[in-house]
């Protein structure tokens, strides 16, 4: 019987492997935990009421097998122990008193059935620590894959995004710009040409007309700068910041400084339009929320890294607060994350109630 249990423990072996496999719904898991217990507690009482000499390995091995797919370690090993201290307690039940002998056939089958089992329970055991790291690899893999696309769809979004804002302020230079332009020019002329009984007619209603189209062509200029600002695409972003600076004291009152640390050389255009719309926002936020009497925005440049900061002396709060968007609030974070995230770069929080706010935005410099 003793090369038997060599046997088992081979074709057993084969088939662990397949069983592990992790118990989907609760139904099932629960379904397999109870037919665990219940074929275990069959088995032991077979064992416990028939004086036949049974394979106890090959009996109990089973209900190990069947916790397989829980992926339970603790179970297994619960089980095993059950199992071994059942194996042991039968026999002493079923030997008869006074003959016990540890070089008694059935007492040496019985070691040998307990080894196999716990030989068994160390096969599974690995087995699931395998399934489980296997698993682990597969949901970071998985999880590391949406994020790339979540940044890759970031990005073409974001590129869309200033495709369409840079072909909206052409179109509006070269059609309604041009336009106003030339009507501004026809007003002046029909002017100096008019008759001065005419004039004096008139002249109120084209002077009205000609501020009129004046003020729209600054407005149109105001709107294009906004879309698509020629200073950024001309000079770069510390002369955009500072342009834009100047508008934001203009229309808000908060004094804004802007500050340029370390190097004074272009960045790429994704990351430079990028690093612009997220100071935007920035300061749109201390205009609408932060009561705010001073802000400042900071760039620092080094071979290693570019880094944006816009800082305000207002009310602050709570980021953790403001993880996720709501109704109300938490989208300018949110969409100035996104367009950190589109071009590979980092962007933090720093706030507290009271104690202003400040926005950082890293960017590393990756060496060509």
């Amino acid at each position: 019987m003793f090369p038997f249990h060599s046997n088992i423990v081979l074709t057993r072996a084969s088939i662990i492997v397949s069983s592990v496999g992790r118990a989907g719904a609760p139904e099932q898991r629960t379904a397999l935990l109870t037919a665990v217990f219940v074929v275990t507690l069959g088995l032991v009482t077979v064992d416990a009421v028939t004086w036949v000499q049974l394979d106890v390995a090959a009996i109990f091995g089973l209900p190990l097998v069947l916790v397989g797919p829980t992926r339970s370690r603790r179970l297994l090993w619960s089980l095993a122990g059950l199992l071994t201290v059942t194996t042991f307690a039968v026999y002493a039940i079923q030997i008869p008193k006074g003959t016990f002998m540890l070089t008694e056939t059935f007492f040496v089958n019985r070691v040998l059935d307990v080894v196999e089992l716990l030989l068994i329970a160390a096969l599974l055991h690995i087995r699931m620590v395998a399934a489980d790291k296997s698993d682990s690899q597969a949901r970071l893999i998985s999880r590391q894959n949406e994020e790339l696309e979540a940044a890759k769809v970031s990005r073409r979004l974001v590129e869309v995004q200033e495709t369409e804002r840079r072909t909206l302020a052409t179109e509006l230079h070269d059609l309604v710009g041009q336009k106003l332009t030339a009507l501004n020019i026809n007003l002046n002329i029909v002017k100096s040409q008019s008759a001065p009984p005419m004039t004096a007619q008139i002249g109120a209603r084209l002077e009205d007309s000609l501020k009129l189209v004046e003020e729209t062509i600054d407005s149109i200029r105001d709107v294009m700068a906004e879309l698509r600002p020629a200073v950024l695409d001309d000079y770069g972003l510390t002369p955009v910041l500072r342009w834009y600076a100047e508008q934001f004291v203009k229309r808000t009152g908060v004094t804004t400084t802007v500050i340029e640390q370390g190097e004074s050389r272009r960045l790429p255009a994704a990351a430079e339009e990028a690093l612009f719309r997220i100071a935007q926002e920035a300061l749109a936020n201390v205009a609408k929320y932060a009561r705010a009497e001073h802000a400042t925005v900071t760039l620092g440049i080094t071979p290693q890294a570019s880094c944006l900061t816009i800082a305000d002396d207002g009310c602050g709060f709570d980021p953790s607060a403001y993880q996720r968007p709501a109704r109300d609030h938490g989208w300018g974070l949110m969409i100035m994350r996104e367009r950190a995230a589109a071009v590979g770069a980092e962007l933090s929080v720093e706030s507290a109630p009271g104690r202003g706010t400040r926005i950082i935005v890293t960017l590393r410099n990756h060496a060509p």
